[in-house]
C-alpha cells in the first residue's frame, strides 16, 4: 500500500504516529515530514504537544491504554506507526480496523526473545500475536538497545557516568553480546517498511552491524569521550539479590532486577532479513557513539 495515496480533494492520506512525544518519534516525525508526508500525532491528554504544533503536525488526543478508544482516533490515516508499546495493541487494534486503516508498522522489542519470566515480554508477545491474526497489513520491527542521541536513556547514561567517574561496575563481567541500534537507523527501517510491499506481514529483528560485549561497548564509549575507564567485575548473583532487596524496600536502583538477569542472555540478533527486504544498513557502534558523545559535548 502507498501511504501517500490521494484522498478525495487531492490530499494525501497522513501517517499516524503513536508515542509521538517519545524518543524514536522525535527522529521519525521530522524524517517523515522531510519526505513530504503528512503526519498526525496521537498524544495522551495533558501532555505538552507544542513542539508538534510548531512543526505543523496535527495532534489527536487519546489515551491508548483506554480500551474504549474509538476509530475516530485513526480515521483518515493511510498508515499507522505504533511506537507506544506492543502491549497496548490488543486494546486499540479493533479501532484501527474499524477506521479502515489497512497498513501499520509496529515497533516491538528484541526483548521478546528472552527465556526469562517477564510480564513485559509476555505482554509484547501477546500484542504481536494479536497482529498476526488480524486483517491488517502489518510489519513488526524488533530493535535491540536504542541509542544515538541525547535522551536515549541507554548509552547517554553510560557516557555521562564516564564523564564523571572512570570506575564502571560490570555485573557478570560484561561478556554477553549486545547489538545496539542507532535511533536514526531504526527510523530508516520504519520508513522502508512503510514503503516496501515485501515487508507486509513480516517480522524483523533490527540491531547494529556487529555484536559487542558490554565491556566492548563501555570501551568504545570511553574512547569517544577521550576518557580512561577502569572495570570492576562483579558476580551477577549477589548483585541481583541486592538490587531485588533494595526494590522490595522501596528504594530506587539504576537497573531493575530482571535487567540484571538478562545480562546472562545474548542480545545479538539476525539482521539478514531486514537487510534483504528493507535495505537495512546500520552504522557501526563506534561511529554512532562518537556522534552522540559529540552532541553531548555541544550541550556542555
Amino acid at each position: 500500500m502507498d501511504v501517500r495515496a490521494p484522498r478525495e480533494g487531492g490530499g494525501r492520506r497522513p501517517v499516524l504516529v503513536t508515542g509521538a512525544l517519545g524518543f524514536v518519534a522525535s527522529r521519525l516525525i521530522p524524517r517523515l515530514l522531510e519526505r513530504g508526508e503528512s503526519v498526525v500525532a496521537v498524544v495522551r491528554p495533558g501532555r505538552d504537544a507544542s513542539r508538534l504544533d510548531a512543526a505543523g503536525v496535527a495532534v489527536r488526543w487519546a489515551d491508548l491504554e483506554d480500551p474504549g478508544v474509538g476509530p475516530e482516533v485513526f480515521a483518515g490515516a493511510g498508515a499507522v506507526v505504533h511506537l507506544a508499546g506492543l502491549a497496548l495493541v490488543p486494546r486499540f487494534l479493533g479501532a484501527i480496523e474499524r477506521a479502515g486503516v489497512s497498513r501499520g508498522v509496529f515497533v516491538s522489542s528484541a526483548g521478546v526473545h528472552t527465556r526469562l519470566a517477564s510480564v513485559g515480554a509476555d505482554a509484547k508477545r501477546a500484542g504481536e500475536e494479536r497482529l498476526r491474526v488480524s486483517a491488517l497489513e502489518w510489519t513488526i520491527l524488533r530493535p535491540s538497545m536504542i541509542y544515538g542521541r541525547p535522551g536515549d536513556r541507554n548509552v547517554e547514561r553510560l557516557l555521562r557516568l564516564l564523564l564523571h567517574w572512570p570506575l564502571v561496575p560490570l555485573p557478570g563481567g560484561g561478556r554477553v553480546p549486545q547489538q545496539p541500534i542507532h535511533v536514526d537507523d531504526l527510523v530508516e527501517a520504519i520508513v522502508a517498511a512503510l514503503q516496501r510491499p515485501e515487508a507486509v506481514r513480516r517480522e524483523y529483528d533490527v540491531g547494529g552491524p556487529e555484536a559487542l560485549t558490554l565491556r566492548d561497548m563501555v570501551e568504545e564509549c570511553a574512547r569517544a569521550l577521550g576518557r580512561r575507564v577502569v572495570f570492576l567485575p562483579l558476580p551477577l548473583g549477589p548483585v541481583h539479590l541486592a538490587v531485588r532487596a533494595a526494590r522490595r524496600a522501596g528504594l530506587r536502583t539504576p537497573v531493575r532486577p530482571e535487567q540484571l538477569l538478562r545480562l546472562r542472555e545474548s542480545k545479538a540478533v539476525d539482521t539478514g532479513p531486514a537487510r534483504r527486504d528493507l535495505g537495512f544498513s546500520p552504522r557501526p557502534f563506534a561511529e554512532g557513539v562518537a556522534e552522540e558523545a559529540a552532541l553531548l559535548a555541544q550541550r556542555g
